[in-house]
């Protein structure tokens, strides 16, 4: 390869967790005649898992958005990341909303990776927020509802709205909690045990629940008028409440590689069906993979596992490079990564099923004093993207 020879592309539509594990590993070890563009409307990293807490607790969350701009500083030759919107995929281009300089509005690709993640109600997910000062001004607004409403009605009892039962009544206990979920357990893909003691967690700071219930949503969604107002469940209770939050589950956005290869959707969850190579199913298009929240895998939707199929994906597509005519069964399988999680109750307070020891153990409280931070780990996002959290770089 001479120094005039055009690279060829990797693109991953997508900046979260499975970008961000694909280019690292691509740092190590990607040939010289290719580089990674990741495609990604946000302008930041967006650290959600601390989002519950910060919609409660004000004055650092813009230590929850971490730049872009230094992911392949030391390595310019290795990538780039762009912002923008991913408006059609070819076979051979993908097309983006806005002139780039050096592509204009279509990005060639050798290789693609599908990594656009899901739709989640804000303020769980903030994903219409493309700029860090929009999505920080957005938080700051939950922040003021909050304080002033007066009884809280959460809508889903996953991750996102058992955290925020709980930080709120920890910060604003004179302030009514109800949490309505509709499964009788709590994170049912994980032990028995997180269950249990998130139901004592909820009991001890004094927040109402009803599982095994679903609120019915009124026709145009709640006005959010702090007007107080009586919720009907479907079991005929009524739950009066002058601020309804809703935390509920994920719509996959896969309608982009829709219309590229329908057949790869699953029509059941609009998930992407994908191989154990994590390429899609669709045999015209074995340089495609998929990862993340839109892929169709067992794996539990964390980021822990989104993180694990990026390197899957990467290293097939290193190997794809290194010998284009490896057969698939060559290629690095991926297997469904056992159920694990950290719940973050107020600030002194968690539930975690956890590796430890080659076993997969439930832990609370007092054995995981020490993962508790006041932002939960944010730090660790802006290390993995070169640019280290400091009072200073807060506001990058």
């Amino acid at each position: 390869m001479t120094a005039d020879t055009p690279k060829k592309n990797i693109v991953i539509i997508g900046g979260s967790c499975v970008a961000i594990a694909a280019a690292l590993e691509a740092k190590k070890s990607l040939p010289s005649t290719h580089r990674v563009i990741i495609i990604e409307k946000h302008s930041h990293f967006h650290y959600m898992f601390a989002f519950p807490r910060a919609c409660v607790i004000e004055g650092w969350e813009n230590e929850l958005f971490a730049p872009y701009t230094k992911l392949f500083d030391s390595h310019p030759d290795k990538g780039q990341v762009i912002q923008a919107l991913a408006t059609n995929i070819t076979k051979t281009h993908v097309e983006i909303d806005r002139p780039i300089e050096g592509f204009g509005t279509s990005i060639e690709y050798e290789y693609l990776i599908y990594a656009t993640g899901a739709r989640h109600p804000e303020p769980g997910n903030l994903n219409d927020h493309d700029t860090k000062t929009g999505a920080v001004q957005r938080l700051k607004e939950v922040q003021a509802k909050i304080q002033k409403a007066t009884k809280i009605l959460l809508i889903g009892g996953g991750a996102v709205g058992l955290e925020l039962a709980v930080e709120i009544r920890e910060h604003f206990p004179e302030k009514e909690v109800t949490l309505v979920h509709s499964r009788d357990r709590y994170m049912p893909s994980y032990k028995m045990r997180m269950h249990n003691k998130t139901v004592e967690i909820l009991a001890e700071f004094g927040v109402r629940e009803f599982r095994g219930d679903r609120v019915v949503i009124p026709e145009g969604g709640f006005k959010d008028d702090f007007k107080m107002i009586k919720v009907a469940t479907r079991d005929g209770k009524e739950i009066e409440s002058d601020l309804q939050i809703m935390c509920t589950g994920m719509t996959p956005q896969s309608d982009l590689l829709s219309k590229l290869s329908p057949q790869s959707i699953n029509p059941k969850n609009r998930l992407v069906k994908i191989k154990p190579s994590l390429q899609i199913v669709d045999d015209d298009f074995p340089n495609i993979f998929s990862a993340g929240d839109v892929a169709d895998l067992e794996d539990v939707k964390t980021g822990g596992a989104a993180w694990r199929q990026g390197i899957v994906c990467m290293n097939n597509i290193i190997n794809l490079i290194n010998s284009p005519k490896s057969a698939p069964t060559s290629l690095t399988q991926h297997s469904p990564m056992p159920p694990q999680i950290m719940l973050y109750f107020g600030l002194a307070r968690g539930v975690a099923q956890l590796k430890m020891f080659f076993l997969f153990c439930t832990s609370w409280n007092f054995l995981l004093k020490r993962f508790y931070t006041y932002n939960i780990g944010a730090p660790r996002a802006w290390g993995w993207l070169g640019t280290p959290m400091t009072k200073e770089n807060a506001d990058m």
